[in-house]
């Protein structure tokens, strides 16, 4: 989900952290920024950061737009939204209702599927291209802008993520009917719109329908597919001048059952299929009415015809303070458990909350919290995962312990794992999905992702590669890394051990010679022969082992002596910077009297003087050497930033202030 920062700001009336920050304030608290893209005018200027959002199934239902990420913003910051933007009926009194437009007719045949339709006729609609702040909005989130109308029903879908339509109601014949198809009817798109070489061409498609999906229709046949696509018949075009607004809920299974079935994934079914409650369906058309009689000034707007047949059921949660606090392992005070709430609009009922536990009204659209255990998520993500303390769970009544055996594969895992570290090996984790494989995904996700995978070893081989390609920001000469994970063959699944080495640059110790010294090591503690070859024709710097057949015949031990500690609590997890690197080497020829501390200290002054000390990310002294009564010494600087890509004329200008630095003192610069 593309979320702007700018989109998000106009929810609040005090300013925002910096948009870097908030990433990491939402990647810490709630959901994974995937990437910040930063948006630039004509003239090179920044004018807005845009987020990839993860928005994972569990929350798709409120969190798949810019209101929901707003929610959580205020959650997390402790910043108020303005009350308007929450107000259902915030926008309803900026247009009159014209008693002369006439009222669509609506009839709803399959009340299941379709659990509330609101329709809407406005006449006089002015069609054209959209104002420039609304274009901008659009295509900063990759919603390419096609005229007002249709760029308005976007634009709401996308702030408060209720999917609408727009039909042209001088093409619609008779009232609206929402009912399944007729087996073997027909329904031709609208147009997808691909780009191709930057260029955007249309791509018409015709479907043919089966007796389970849900369309809307007139006297003459289908005009639309119900929470998936619209049709052409009713189009929108250049000679529009009446248009009949949608804004309707459908039953999430249904319309992920015919958009699978017809492969027609969008915007519209994916909001659909992960559930949205009815209730948003009447903010959204009050949004766009308003939002295109703003547009169309001598628009005329028709009353809606509303078919609400399944209201969203209040529900309540009971949820005490010491059940969180005994949960988190961290005492959680009624007052820090209403200020949570509070940030989330949930209701306390009057009389509650006075001893231990609080009868809560969730708000209807936060469908993940239905038990207790959700609001302890909610109490630990605004308070912050960090700040809870490490607390072990109860031991177990001796009576149940003695059946409680330790995992084979975990302990083993977690033996050979220290054998790896101390070698100077760290852990990764790929992916199982890969382009080709015994076992294929009904539905994948990607081309490249359309197999369960055999082997590690394909993907080790990308993983060297990339990781050598940073080696200078990583500070290492030999790249070491190795996965204990699954494969899928025709024999069946199986635990695999891949070990994978790759010089940087030319070393005297061959990457094979470094792979048999650490099998050794595994050796020594397994007490196992290890067969594994390391073959050349392959890959003479990756080895896979069958871990799981390697630990068959080997006894577990007890977990306890694999000696976990905590990390110290100084040790936080720090979010890599997106943008790239530039290296830079300095050596610098100096009397034998002078130590290398003094040299570094003079080149690291030369980059506090020029304000760049947070751009030097990693330093390193690789060569020293003596020649003619001086001694050189090479370093190695390697400058990042968190907020731009640096230019090679900006790290050049702090590499002439160190190459000044260094001959002030009489040194030379090689």
């Amino acid at each position: 989900m593309k979320i702007s920062y700018n989109w998000l700001q106009k929810y609040f009336d005090k300013e925002l952290p910096n948009a870097h920050d908030l990433a990491g304030l939402i990647n810490s608290h709630v959901f994974e920024i995937e990437s910040e893209q930063r948006i630039s005018d004509k003239s090179g200027k920044n004018i807005d950061v845009v987020y990839d959002v993860k928005v994972l199934p569990d929350r798709a239902h409120y969190a798949l737009c810019h209101k929901g990420i707003a929610r959580e913003v205020r959650a997390i910051t402790g910043q108020n939204i303005k009350p308007e933007m929450l107000d259902p009926k915030s926008l309803a009194n900026t247009f009159s209702i014209d008693k002369n437009v006439a009222q669509v007719k609506v009839d709803v045949q399959d009340k299941k599927l379709c659990r509330r339709y609101i329709a809407r006729r406005i006449d006089g609609v002015t069609i054209g291209g959209s104002p420039t702040w609304l274009s901008e909005k659009l295509e900063a989130v990759d919603s390419r802008s096609i005229n007002s109308i249709v760029d308005a029903t976007n634009y709401i879908m996308l702030d408060c993520g209720q999917p609408l339509h727009a039909f042209d109601a001088d093409k619609v014949v008779g009232g609206i009917t929402v009912r399944l198809a007729k087996k073997g009817e027909k329904i031709e798109l609208l147009p997808e719109r691909v780009l191709v070489d930057g260029v955007w061409s249309e791509k018409p498609r015709k479907l043919e329908l089966g007796d389970t999906d849900l369309v809307i229709a007139d006297d003459e046949g289908p005009l639309a597919i119900a929470g998936v696509k619209g049709g052409k018949r009713a189009e929108i075009s250049t000679t529009t001048k009446n248009i009949i607004l949608e804004s309707a809920n459908f039953h999430p299974v249904s319309v992920r059952r015919t958009s699978t079935r017809l492969n027609v994934r969008n915007d519209s079914s994916k909001r659909f299929e992960n559930e949205i409650v009815p209730e948003l369906a009447e903010m959204a058309m009050s949004h766009v009415t308003a939002l295109m009689v703003e547009m169309s000034s001598g628009a005329k707007v028709g009353e809606v015809t509303d078919i609400f047949s399944a209201p969203t059921k209040q529900w309540t949660v009971s949820v005490g303070t010491d059940f969180i606090s005994d949960k988190l392992g961290t005492k959680v005070s009624a007052d820090q458990f209403r200020e949570v709430l509070k940030r989330y609009d949930c209701e306390v009922k009057v009389g509650s909350g006075k001893g231990d536990v609080f009868s809560i009204i969730p708000p209807l659209d936060r469908l993940d919290l239905k038990i207790p255990e959700d609001f302890v998520d909610e109490v630990a993500r605004v308070n912050g995962y960090d700040n809870l303390s490490p607390v072990l769970p109860p031991e177990l009544p001796a009576k149940f312990a003695s059946n409680v055996k330790d995992n084979s594969t975990f302990y083993w895992s977690e033996k050979v794992k220290n054998v790896l570290v101390n070698q100077g090996f760290s852990e990764t984790l790929l992916y199982s999905l890969v382009a080709k494989g015994f076992y294929e995904i009904t539905y994948p996700l990607a081309s490249d992702k359309a197999f369960l995978r055999e082997t590690i070893v394909a993907k080790m081989k990308e993983v060297l590669v990339a990781n050598t390609l940073n080696a200078d920001l990583l500070g290492v000469s030999v790249v070491k890394i190795f996965e204990i994970g699954k494969v899928f063959t025709k024999d069946g699944e199986k635990t695999m051990l891949c070990i994978g080495v790759k010089n940087v640059k030319k070393s005297k110790k061959k990457e094979a010679d470094i792979l048999k010294e650490t099998l050794s090591e595994i050796e020594k503690v397994l007490s196992v022969k290890i067969e594994a070859k390391i073959d050349p024709k392959v890959a003479d710097n990756i080895v896979e082992i069958d871990f799981g057949a390697m630990i068959s015949k080997l006894t577990s031990g007890s977990s306890d002596e694999l000696d976990f500690e905590a990390l110290p609590r100084d040790q936080r997890y720090h979010p890599f910077s997106l943008y790239p690197f530039i290296t830079r080497d300095i050596a610098v020829f100096v009397p034998k009297d002078i130590v290398g501390d003094g040299i570094w200290k003079t080149i690291k002054h030369g980059i506090q003087d020029m304000g760049a000390a947070d751009l030097l990310v990693r330093d390193s002294l690789f060569d020293v050497f003596e020649k003619d009564g001086k001694v050189s010494y090479a370093y190695r600087l390697v400058f990042q930033s968190y907020k731009k890509t640096l230019t090679d004329d900006e790290v050049n200008k702090i590499m002439e202030k160190v190459y000044s630095e260094v001959r002030g003192k009489g040194w030379e610069v090689r």
